[in-house]
């Protein structure tokens, strides 16, 4: 089997595909932004997590919010192959995948929707029960005076650190299905979750040593007001496909 091309081969190639590019594909994030994250922000504030009762409702619309947000997700894949692909990308590519047939992209993003609400379920549980303040609500997540909740507090980071692995897991696990679904569009939704299984055995962990050595770029961005991440996430994703083609290439050998 050929040898896998190293991070650093992976961001080399990246860069060099996104030469000229970054005005489409900023303004394609930018496009996401807009169609998502508002209605995200407004579900937050309105519902909000300080009853279990608004949990329970709040995790419903999450789950909602979060199965839209596959189509520009599988959308920005499409574009990004294109980009690994030498090929000329379009801001309209975001929503190459609300054409056709959906039910692909309803199948690997209701697990990972699902996945990544029920993970997160105990915790806002738990923190649904600690004093909220209006600042938590605004995020979400309920602040706790730790002296007086010491004991939930200590449950609710316990079961938030679970949920954040289990989490990432499952998103290493599925992280190649949009790529695979764009590349045998004959194969259907359960099997595409199955053969992104099978390419990420043995990958994971390279997978998310990639995605851990953005960290310090992430950070550095944040000193622009996060104005520094739009040119960040173009060069992430752009290695992300890299990294789909050189592993189908070399899984097939």
């Amino acid at each position: 089997m050929d040898q896998f091309l190293s991070s650093a081969s992976l961001k080399s190639l990246a860069r060099g595909q996104l030469l000229g590019k970054y005005g489409t594909l900023i303004g394609a994030y930018l496009l996401h932004f807009l169609c998502v994250v508002p209605i995200n922000w407004i579900t937050t504030t309105i519902i909000g997590t300080n009853s279990i009762g608004s949990v329970i409702i709040y995790c419903i619309a999450s789950f909602l919010i979060t199965l839209l947000g596959g189509f520009f997700i599988a959308g920005e894949s499409f574009i990004y192959l294109k980009v690994a692909c030498g090929q000329i990308p379009a801001v309209s590519d975001l929503f190459h995948c609300f054409q056709g047939d959906q039910s692909k992209v309803l199948h690997i993003q209701a697990i990972l929707a699902a996945v990544s609400v029920l993970s997160s379920l105990p915790a806002m549980i738990v923190s649904s029960l600690m004093a909220p303040s209006a600042a938590g609500l605004l995020v979400g997540y309920p602040s706790v005076d730790t002296g007086s909740n010491a004991s939930l507090f200590l449950l609710y980071t316990v079961f938030y650190v679970a949920g954040v692995i289990i989490t990432v897991y499952v998103r290493l696990l599925l992280s190649q299905a949009y790529y695979l679904m764009l590349d045998f569009p004959e194969y259907s939704g359960p099997q595409l979750v199955q053969m992104s299984i099978r390419l990420m055995k043995g990958h994971k962990g390279r997978l998310f040593y990639i995605q851990l050595s953005f960290f310090p770029l992430l950070m550095l961005s944040m000193f622009s007001c996060g104005i520094g991440i739009l040119w960040l996430l173009p060069y992430m994703d752009a290695t992300s496909a890299n990294f789909y083609l050189d592993l189908i290439k070399k899984s097939r050998h």
